[in-house]
């Protein structure tokens, strides 16, 4: 026991060593009177079935500290497995493992092809530098396929199932800190109902399963929450290691160091947690500037893409569209409500709860006021990101029934068994949620299937050399390495060949010119195979002008793709 909370007990003793209060839970004392304890006092002696014992003896406080360190570890450990199983289980029964949402999370595949051809061939070209066919190898961030070449490495394999595998266990270690932080701040009914809720809710768990980053961005700010009481040095380095995740993240992070620093009385903890952060990404800023010339690089084309909208077609809002874009302004509003009051009350849940409405201040933002609406389906409805907004929803449920409500209510036996009975309906009725996330992924069977024909037809034909490939699958990158053998040194997009350099408007009108630049690419490259949509003016134009570089081999994939063999010395 630390001297803090030794003089807190002192003071709340009489002259015999006896409490002068009666021993309590969390639940019967006022929000003023958790302020004014400890933190430390909270976690040993405020716990549901916790009473104090002032007066034992220092080797006693060994024993209690010892023996509740160990039952938090097993808590720990029970709880990472209890999450981890239905995670695993829809992992390998209920999704093809090889297939974590064709036609709807066809980004796994960006994400693996980006940590695959960095490591492949990005880092022997430069310090940690990235590489994609798409050119959007900066635009999500460095943690995450770092991790993946981590893991790439140490198993000496590229399978898909490696991303999804680390997003399952980043979203089960998630719920591991977040119910040790509601216990912390609330109590044990809230604690295991958020954690019920965050770990049987549908769309977190099909979320968890795809392979996307947002499980290790969520796990770490998770974590500098967790560290803040008693180490906010290394919460602004974990905080700034999410920034590195993707985007908002980042914006999370600096908003969380700065409230934090707001709300902070210490000095050290302010200059602890500031330089914890500043540190780590002003490096990263260093990083994507000497790479991108943009120290802000994800954060600008993110913000560019989704809520300026250039990335999303310009046309006129569906019915539905149009009702959920009223909704997100509605919700807008409510949350920066919501936000101002904790700013200015600023309970010691503050940063918890900040987290979450910080989260459902970026989906309200971007679909209340932002280009993305334009681009809304329902399954956004049930999309990944909408997993930690729901976690959310299910504390706040959590919270008032197990705290707000049961502290109006005298007889709290009967409220809290009623509080459970409603609370385990509604997760019952919640898992109603499968059924259009299943019907949506089983619409991307069929176009897996297609894929994986397409990855066919190319390697059938490949005889050595570079393959020149549509930019925009990275599906079939993965299919021809992990099916067909074929290194992605071999492979090459189409987004960076010579027709996007020429600084004419039209390369065949100069084409005596333009034809010696596309002949010297070929030959250095050693371009041997071309795999290319049906309609892509410039090759066919390339073609007609020099039939003998070309072979035709096959027209597949419904019609859509030509397959030429090329010949060009």
């Amino acid at each position: 026991m630390d001297k803090e909370t030794q003089r807190w007990l002192m003071s709340n003793v009489d002259a015999h060593g006896k409490p002068k209060w009666k021993p309590a839970t969390l639940d019967d004392l006022s929000e003023e009177e958790i302020e004014g304890i400890p933190d430390e006092f909270i976690h040993q002696f405020l716990e549901d079935t916790w009473h104090v014992e002032p007066t034992t003896k220092p080797t006693e406080d060994v024993q209690v500290d010892t023996r509740s360190r160990t039952i938090n570890i097993a808590l720990a450990l029970g709880i990472f497995l209890l999450a981890l199983l239905p995670r695993l289980y829809v992992l390998f029964f209920v999704t093809d493992p090889q297939n974590p949402g064709m036609g709807w999370y066809g980004d796994t595949f960006h994400h693996w092809q980006i940590a695959y051809l960095s490591d492949e061939i990005g880092f022997s070209e430069g310090f940690l530098r990235l590489w994609d066919f798409k050119g959007m190898e900066y635009f999500w961030g460095l943690l995450h396929p770092l991790t993946l070449i981590f893991f790439f490495n140490i198993t000496g394999s590229v399978d898909i199932l490696i991303p999804r595998l680390v997003s399952i266990f980043g979203g089960s270690a998630s719920l591991v800190i977040l119910f040790f932080l509601l216990r912390r701040h609330f109590n044990s009914h809230v604690a295991l109902a958020g954690l019920l809720w965050a770990m049987f809710n549908p769309v977190a768990i099909f979320s968890d399963t795809i392979g996307m980053q947002e499980p290790i961005g969520l796990v770490l700010l998770l974590l500098g929450l967790f560290l803040w009481l008693k180490h906010p040095g290394w919460t602004g380095l974990v905080w700034a290691m999410a920034g590195l995740v993707r985007a908002e993240y980042w914006v999370f992070g600096a908003g969380l160091v700065v409230i934090g620093v707001i709300t902070e009385k210490e000095n050290f903890r302010k200059l602890a947690v500031s330089l914890g952060y500043a540190i780590p990404i002003l490096a990263y800023m260093k990083y994507m500037l000497d790479n991108t010339g943009n120290a802000i690089y994800p954060i600008y084309w993110n913000f560019m893409a989704g809520t300026v909208g250039k990335w999303i077609e310009e046309r006129p809002l569906t019915a539905e569209q149009v009702q959920v874009q009223f909704v997100a302004r509605i919700v807008l509003i409510i949350t920066v409500i919501a936000i101002l009051w904790l700013l200015w009350k600023r309970p010691r849940y503050t940063l918890l709860v900040l987290l979450g409405l910080g989260n459902i201040l970026m989906i309200s933002t971007i679909l209340g006021l932002g280009a993305y609406i334009r681009g809304y389906v329902t399954r956004v409805l049930f999309d990944r990101l909408m997993a930690v907004p729901y976690m959310y929803l299910g504390i706040f449920f959590a919270l008032i029934l197990f705290n707000v409500a049961l502290r109006r209510h005298k007889n709290q036996r009967i409220w809290l068994a009623l509080g459970w009975v409603v609370f385990v309906l509604v997760l019952g009725t919640s898992q109603l949620i499968w059924q259009p996330i299943m019907r949506t992924y089983d619409n991307g069977r069929e176009i897996w299937s297609h894929e994986k024909i397409l990855a066919n037809d190319i390697a059938s034909n490949y005889e050595g050399g570079t393959i020149l490939i549509p930019e925009d699958r990275p599906f079939l990158t993965y299919l021809l390495v992990r099916d067909h053998g074929i290194s992605g040194r071999n492979l090459q997009g189409q987004m960076y060949d010579p027709f996007a350099y020429f600084e004419v408007d039209d390369p065949f009108a100069v084409w005596d010119e333009s034809r010696q630049a596309i002949e010297r690419w070929f030959v250095k490259d050693d371009i041997r195979l071309l795999a290319f949509y049906r309609g892509k003016k410039v090759y066919e134009e390339m073609i007609r002008r020099e039939p003998w570089w070309f072979s035709h081999l096959a027209t597949v994939h419904n019609g859509s793709v030509e397959i030429y063999k090329a010949t060009v010395q």
